[in-house]
Parts: C-alpha cells; sequence; structure tokens
C-alpha cells in the first residue's frame, strides 16, 4: 500500500509541476511542441504497450503460439507506414487534433464529424483501462475494487489535467521503464522455471487457432488504427520539428516490435508452467508471478499498472482537447480541465456501472477504423500535392462509418472489411487528378 502511494505521488507531483509552469493551451494539448524524438518515441510506445496488449498477449501467445505476435506485430506495421509516410506532415500542419488536421484538409463538416467519432470511443477506451488499472492496484494494495476503481480514476485524471501533455509525456517515460523491467524480469524467471526451449517452438506466421482470416483483421483493422490515430497524433503535433516526429515514430515501432517479442516469449514460457485449457488472462498475472520471487513480483504488478495508466491518460487528454478544441471551437485551458473532469467522472461511471466495455471497445474501434483512417490517411498523403473532392471525401466519412457501425452492432467482420474498403475507394476518388494543388488555388 506504501509503495503504491508513492507511486500514485509521483504523477502527481509531475501534474503540480508542470501546472506551476506551464500555463497556455499550447503547452496543455502539445507541449509547447519541444519534445524531442526520444521522448515522442517512448511516449507512443508507452501508450501502445497497455493492459491489452501485456495480459491479453501473454495469455494469446500461451493458447496460439508464435502468430500471437500480430496483436502488437499489426500496431508496428502500422506505425511504420506511419513514420514512412505521414509522420512529417503530420506535424508540418501544425495543428492541435487530428480533427483540426479534418477541418484544414478537407472541410469544417469532416472536423465535427471525426470529432463526433473519436470523444466516445477513447472516453470508452479510457472506461476499460480504469477497470483494468483497478484489477492491478488491487494485487498490489489489497484494497477493494471498488475503492481502487475511484483511486485510480481520480489520480490518473488529477495528474492529467494539472500538466497535460506535458505531465504525459514525462509519466510515460517512468512508466515505460517499469514496464521495461517488469517484463524483463517475467521473461527471465518464467525462461528459468519453465522446460519449454524457445529453439524448439515453432515459428508460424499463422496457425489453425490463429488463420489467415484473423491476421487479416489484426493488420488492417488493429494496424489501421495506429496508422491513423489521434493519440499518437497528439505525440507527432508535440515533436519539435518534422525531422523528431518521424523518428520518433520510427523509434516507436522497434519498441512495439520489441515488446510484442518479450511478451510472446513469456506466454511460451509458461505453456511449460500451466495446463492447456488454463485462464488466457490468469496466464501473465497469476502464472508468471507464482515463479518469481516476491519484490519480482511486485515489481510484475507494477508494471502492469504503469502499462495501463500510460494508455489512459493519453485517452483522457485525447478526448478532452478535441471537444474543447474541434467541438466547442476553443482553446482554453481552464475549460479543458473541467472537460477532462468530466470524461473521467464519465468514464468512471460506465467503468463502476458494470457494463460490457470490451464490446465497447470493438464498436469504437470499427467504426474508428472504417469512417476515419482511410480518409485521413489519403488527405495527409495528398496535401500538397493534388487537390481533393471535400464532398466525395466526407462521403468516405459518412459511408465507412456507417459500417463501421453495421460491424460493430452486428459483430459480422465483413462489415468491417466492407468499410474501409468503401472509404479507401471512395478517398482515392476524392483526389482530383487534373490540376496541381497550386492552380486549383
Amino acid at each position: 500500500m506504501n509503495l503504491l502511494a508513492v507511486y500514485f505521488a509521483l504523477f502527481i507531483g509531475m501534474g503540480i509541476y508542470e501546472y506551476i509552469k506551464r500555463k497556455d493551451f499550447e503547452e496543455f494539448a502539445v507541449a509547447g511542441r519541444r519534445c524531442s524524438a526520444t521522448v515522442a518515441g517512448i511516449s507512443i510506445t508507452a501508450s501502445c504497450v497497455g493492459a491489452s496488449a501485456t495480459i491479453g498477449m501473454t495469455g494469446l501467445a500461451f493458447s496460439v503460439g508464435t502468430p500471437s505476435f500480430w496483436w502488437l506485430g499489426s500496431g508496428a506495421a502500422g506505425l511504420l507506414v506511419l513514420s514512412t509516410f505521414l509522420a512529417a506532415k503530420t506535424r508540418r500542419s501544425g495543428v492541435f487534433t487530428l480533427p483540426d488536421m479534418a477541418e484544414k484538409f478537407i472541410s469544417p463538416a469532416a472536423r465535427k464529424i471525426t470529432a463526433l467519432i473519436i470523444i466516445p470511443a477513447w472516453a470508452s477506451i479510457l472506461a476499460a483501462q480504469y477497470i483494468a488499472a483497478a484489477k492491478a492496484a488491487t494485487a498490489l494494495s489489497g484494497m477493494d475494487y471498488s475503492t481502487a476503481l475511484i483511486g485510480c480514476a481520480l489520480v490518473i485524471t488529477a495528474y492529467t489535467m494539472l500538466g497535460g501533455q506535458n505531465s504525459i509525456l514525462k509519466s510515460d517515460a517512468v512508466q515505460y521503464s517499469l514496464v521495461a523491467v517488469g517484463l524483463g524480469l517475467a521473461l527471465y524467471y518464467t525462461g528459468t522455471a519453465s522446460p519449454v526451449s524457445l529453439t524448439d517452438v515453432k515459428l508460424q506466421f499463422v496457425n489453425e487457432a490463429f488463420p489467415m482470416s484473423k491476421w487479416t483483421y489484426f493488420m488492417i483493422i488493429v494496424g489501421g488504427s495506429y496508422v491513423v490515430c489521434p493519440m499518437l497524433f497528439g505525440r507527432l503535433f508535440s515533436a519539435r520539428g518534422e525531422k523528431q516526429a518521424k523518428q520518433g515514430a520510427f523509434i516507436a515501432t522497434a519498441g512495439i516490435a520489441l515488446s510484442a517479442v518479450v511478451i510472446v516469449c513469456i506466454g511460451l514460457y509458461a505453456r511449460g508452467l500451466a495446463p492447456a485449457g488454463t485462464d488466457a488472462d490468469s496466464i501473465l498475472t497469476q502464472i508468471v508471478p507464482s515463479v518469481m520471487p516476491g519484490w519480482a513480483g511486485t515489481a510484475l504488478l507494477f508494471a502492469l499498472l504503469s502499462a495501463i495508466i500510460s494508455s489512459a491518460d493519453s485517452c483522457l487528454i485525447t478526448a478532452a482537447t478535441i471537444l474543447e478544441h474541434d467541438v466547442i471551437g476553443g482553446s482554453n485551458t481552464t475549460r479543458c480541465r473541467l472537460i477532462m473532469v468530466a470524461i473521467g467522472m464519465g468514464a468512471l461511471g460506465i467503468a463502476a456501472s458494470g457494463g460490457s466495455i470490451l464490446s465497447l471497445l470493438l464498436a469504437a474501434n470499427d467504426i474508428y477504423v472504417c469512417g476515419v483512417v482511410a480518409p485521413m490517411f489519403v488527405t495527409i498523403l495528398a496535401w500538397g500535392k493534388r487537390p481533393i473532392n471535400p464532398r466525395t471525401m466526407l462521403l468516405a466519412i459518412i459511408i465507412g462509418g456507417a459500417l463501421g457501425i453495421m460491424a460493430a452492432s452486428t459483430g459480422i467482420k465483413a462489415y468491417s472489411f466492407a468499410g474501409v474498403g468503401t472509404s479507401l475507394a471512395l478517398s482515392v476518388a476524392a483526389l482530383i487528378p487534373s490540376r496541381r494543388l497550386a492552380e486549383s488555388q
């Protein structure tokens, strides 16, 4: 309990420091646009290696083997595309948010629609992170779940509200350091205790438990969410320049890929420590700690909590800044902080309701990727080279999002693929080939 209190106090302290030192909206939303490539890369990595990528991916590796790499591997592939084609242009745009960019590149209507897609999606993800953080805090402190849920929500909301993006960038460095140490210890102790030899494990791209259809879904839908992501774009907007944004995205690509390899290896070693059919979600939270010394097990729990919080704070600031800047249309730091409190408490209410958070997450991801990713990807690529037809691009967002809603409501993934394909086709059709952008203005 004492360690957890010190841990939380550290981040609250970061928030208070940034609150006293920096006041304006640019500092709050994009950290004054001065962060280095290394800081941006570590922060992106920390935000991506969250609860699902640690607990869920370890269990998947235990169940299906090496194809589980694609849980985060698809994200690394998406980040590679982002790094290569979009990162420099994203920073060059000089905007504050992804919807802000949609207005600059497409139209004011595109800004409003993308904002209204992103806000509920990221608020839902925040609710899920609150639940996961509460479970980790309960394991660390022994407090009851309800108290842990409220405590984690208050701490995450408080330090993010106080310091904004500056707090997040600093806390992410600490949090990912703890994640790296915890996963490193888990890899060492499971490797020492397990009779499984990695040299004997068959390296598979896909298999019966993880077929090509699932790989395709991960690469297109999950990977697509990394190519154009309002949360990750926030780090690129915060970079010192185009070079730092691009290098930071490349650093994150390598960091996520390496994290994926480590997590998969832990899950494979666990096959020698637990019988087949063991609950996949218990592998990293129960089976792995059972072969570690007490201090190392505590370090792993802090690593899991850090992985969760580093995603939660990013979700919170993303939703709040978009609501303030793109829906309300202002740049008021005080109001943005109040919005953050409201979103944080709303997400806490969702988390406490016992509703199906997983279904909310899947629905949000389907709608977002189908409606936003392809249009913004094509638009950013075309910016400065070729003009676009705003009405056709807006149609791509609307029809893609509608098909995403169908996928989310029915669970039929064919609608997801149809949504991405349709929005991409319409986005390409929106390009005007006859004249150069300069001639059209």
